[in-house]
Order: C-alpha cells, then sequence, then structure tokens
C-alpha cells in the first residue's frame, strides 16, 4: 500500500469502484438497475485495498449481475412484484465463483418480468433504455446488464439466457455475449423459468474479457490446438432458409458485409438446410418453459425460503400479457398447460433438435453456424412491444427477436454474439453456434471472426 493509500484509506478497488458508480449515475435514465449497491460496493473495495478480502489475489474488478441471480445481502426481485422482498443469504455459484476472481458487485440490473419477454420493458421497474439511444428499448430479458455494460458502467455483467435473453440484449446494444452450453455453468441460485433451457450467461465490451471470464467461471481455458487456430481456414455454416431471411434493411447490410470480409479474408462457406431447426425449435421450446416453469418455480420458492407461493407469484405478476400467458399455460390448472404428455413430446422434439445440429456440423466439417443475431435493430421504448414494423408488415415483437437465437438455446448449444461494425443503424449483431460443450472452440473461432470484422 502507498504512502497516499495509508493516508486516504482508499486504493485501485475504491478508484474502480467510485469510477463505476458515477458512469452508474451519468446514465440514470437507462433505468439499467432495480437494486444499485453503492454503499455495499465501496465497503466491498475497502477490504480489497486493505487487503482483507483478497480472494485469489487477482486485481479487483467490476461485475453487474441480472436480477434473477443471487447475490448475498441485496434482493432478487426476477423484475417481478411479489419477490421485491425476497434477499437471499448465499451468492449463486457463478457469482461466487467471479467474486473469488476479483470481482466487485455494483448491484443487480432491471430485466423483463420473470424472463418472460425480450424488450426488458418492464411494468413493474420501467423499460431499460438502449445505451446507443435511450429512447430504443434494450432487449431482453438480459436488458439492464446489456445497457450498463455497453454504458461502460462495468467491465462485463451477467445474464441468463432461455431463448436468447444474453445474446440478444447484446446484439441490440452492440456488446460481446455468451449463452454457454447447457449445464456448463451452474443454474443454482437462479430463479428458474425452465430447467432445461436456463443457463447464466456473460457479457462484456471486448470478446477477449468473455472469454478470460469463461476460464474464471469454468476453469477451462482454450486449446493450443483449436481446429480454429490461424493458419487454417475456417469452415462457416451459411444458413438456407429462416436465420439469413427476412431481415431489416440495416441487419441485411451489415450481415452481407460481412459475409463478404470473411470470404474476402479466406473463410469457406458451406450453404446448409437450416428450415428443420426452427421446426423443431417451435415444437419443443415454448412447450418445455410452460410444462417446466410451474414445478421449477414452487420448488425454488420453497428451496430459498422466498416468501410467497407459486400462485402468489403468478397472482402479483406486473405485466397484464404475462400474467395472461401464465394463467393461460403454466399452472396444472391452466387450459395450455402440457402436463406430463406434453413435456414428453417436447423432450423427443428436443433430441431430434439435438442430433439435427450434430449432424449438420460433423457432416458438413462446420466450425460455426453464422447468422444474424436478430433480424431488427433496437425499435422505440413503449410503442412495439406486441409487434413492430419489418418489410412492411407487423410481426410479432417477442417471436421475432428470438427467430435466430430460440433454436441453439432449445438445443443447448453455445452462441457467441459478435457486434458488426454499422453506418448509421442501431447496433446489429451476428452470432456464432457451436457443436454442445465446445465452447472453448468456439470462443477460438468467434476472435478470429472478429479480427476480421474489426479490421479497417
Amino acid at each position: 500500500m502507498t504512502d497516499e493509500q495509508h493516508t486516504t484509506g482508499r486504493g485501485r478497488a475504491h478508484e474502480l469502484v467510485s469510477a463505476a458508480l458515477d458512469r452508474a449515475a451519468a446514465v440514470e435514465h437507462l433505468n439499467a438497475f432495480i437494486t444499485l449497491d453503492a454503499e455495499g460496493a465501496l465497503a466491498q473495495a475497502a477490504l480489497r485495498d486493505a487487503g482483507a478480502d483478497r480472494g485469489d489475489g487477482s486485481a479487483p474488478w467490476c461485475l453487474i449481475v441480472k436480477d434473477n441471480i443471487h447475490v448475498a445481502g441485496l434482493p432478487n426481485t426476477a423484475g417481478t412484484p411479489a419477490l421485491t422482498g425476497f434477499v437471499p443469504a448465499a451468492d449463486a455459484p457463478v457469482v461466487a465463483a467471479l467474486r473469488s476472481a476479483g470481482a466487485i458487485v455494483l448491484g443487480k440490473t432491471n430485466m423483463h418480468e420473470l424472463s418472460l419477454g425480450a424488450t426488458s420493458c418492464n411494468r413493474t421497474f420501467g423499460a431499460v433504455g438502449n445505451a446507443t439511444d435511450p429512447t430504443l428499448f434494450a432487449g431482453g430479458s438480459s436488458g439492464g446488464t446489456a445497457a450498463a455494460v455497453a454504458a461502460g458502467v462495468a467491465e462485463a455483467g451477467l445474464g441468463t439466457d432461455t431463448g436468447g435473453s444474453v445474446t440478444i440484449p447484446a446484439a441490440l446494444n452492440g456488446v460481446y455475449g455468451l449463452r454457454p452450453s447447457a449445464g456448463r455453468y451452474s443454474s443454482a441460485g437462479v430463479t428458474p423459468l425452465s430447467t432445461t433451457r436456463d443457463t447464466p450467461g456473460l457479457m462484456a465490451r471486448s470478446l477477449a474479457r468473455l472469454a478470460a471470464l469463461d476460464t474464471l467461471v469454468t476453469g477451462e481455458a482454450s486449446k493450443a490446438d483449436s481446429p480454429a487456430a490461424p493458419g487454417r481456414p475456417l469452415r462457416l455454416g451459411l444458413p438456407r432458409q429462416v436465420f439469413t431471411e427476412d431481415l431489416e434493411d440495416a441487419v441485411r447490410t451489415a450481415w452481407e458485409q460481412a459475409v463478404d470480409r470473411l470470404t474476402a479474408a479466406g473463410a469457406q462457406w458451406v450453404a446448409v438446410d437450416t428450415a428443420q431447426l426452427a421446426d423443431y425449435d417451435a415444437r419443443a421450446g415454448f412447450p418445455l418453459v410452460f410444462g417446466e416453469f410451474g414445478t421449477a418455480m414452487a420448488r425454488y420458492l420453497d428451496e430459498h425460503r422466498a416468501g410467497p407461493t407459486l400462485a402468489e407469484v403468478v397472482a402479483a405478476v406486473g405485466d397484464p400479457d404475462i400474467a395472461a400467458l401464465l394463467g393461460a399455460t403454466a399452472l396444472p390448472s391452466s387450459p395450455g398447460y402440457p402436463g406430463e404428455a406434453g413435456l414428453r413430446t417436447a423432450h423427443a422434439n428436443r433430441r431430434t433438435l439435438q442430433e439435427a445440429y450434430t449432424e449438420l456440423f460433423s457432416a458438413n466439417g462446420l466450425d460455426a453456424l453464422l447468422s444474424p443475431t436478430v433480424p431488427v435493430c433496437a425499435r422505440p421504448l413503449h410503442r412495439h412491444e406486441d409487434s413492430l414494423p419489418l418489410n412492411g408488415r407487423a410481426a410479432p415483437t417477442f417471436h421475432t427477436l428470438i427467430r435466430n437465437t430460440s433454436p441453439a438455446s432449445t438445443a443447448g448449444l453455445p452462441s457467441v454474439t459478435l457486434p458488426l461494425p454499422v453506418d448509421g443503424s442501431a447496433p446489429v449483431g451476428v452470432q456464432l453456434v457451436g457443436p454442445r460443450l465446445a465452447d472453448r472452440e468456439l470462443l477460438s473461432v468467434a476472435a478470429r471472426v472478429d479480427a476480421v470484422l474489426r479490421c479497417r
């Protein structure tokens, strides 16, 4: 400790946290936080500077956490009224892993209620504004994390992903996002939506930081003999159907430019049939959510002694559309509840989807399957939560936003979103999907793709 630090009691951690809190105040209009824990973050910084909380000796850095991932001593609302008084006593394992590597948690970020939406327009805590233009929505459901990371409040953040809730807001705010393979990150201490599809995920302003954080969570590092090592041309899947169709003009332009740049850099493209991926996702995705939500949520509320019952959580939902959806589909008494037979069918369709992805990668020798992350750019707040204009017609907002991200998420595959260079439009992202549990290889592929796209 320097003489100045002895005098002031303030060191590097205090400086980092103070700067982050100043930045959070400057972008308060984005409404990115539900709980900003200034006092707690400064106290943690003081301990780090005094050497009393050194973790594994890593340098301190600032982390933000979606408000459905447990942070000890902070409310965990999941964006819904019934859980505003729930304060977990322990960190979720994914938070604990990052804390042990030097993370100081600044607070809990705003989100779409119960993760059941893709705009982060929350009726209880307010809508999250996009970091590039606060009049636009941030995307969801992890919109608060994406907006705060993009706005420079923290180096990185945690979200959760069921059907694209990490990669969608990351793409719409112009940052990097990773949805890991299902089961690779622990989902303990996370408010559930679907036990099959849920996973925590990461966002950061650089791909190198994203990869480093993944190592901190999992202990896995990139392999020196990665198949995507420089010197071998990348072999990339180019979807024939669905994922590259019906794109907003700005997205199409950015996507086509990205394809051209990668081609010029020597990438080998393989056109692949992808209609069946969307088809099997449509048969499996939502039945898994609606069939698993009630049981998973009831078990979670009981295990963590959160206070309300499942029925009380559903009855207090602040968004009328979400309340109607849950009432119609997610409870055993609901008319649209899938039941055990519906769940068995959904899981069978998921296995078929996984097999289709496995065949696609193996038969074509692909390093990754590429597409635009989201078919559209962010749209104005409070105007396009239900539908949005797309190529001359009104398209359903939620289904449009998750169209390209949901199939891989349902299959449990890893996906990375990279920001594309754009001129005169809101951010656009490119999605890379890899084989299950090939997350580190996918990050290596993403690094090569990103280097080409960043090169001017």
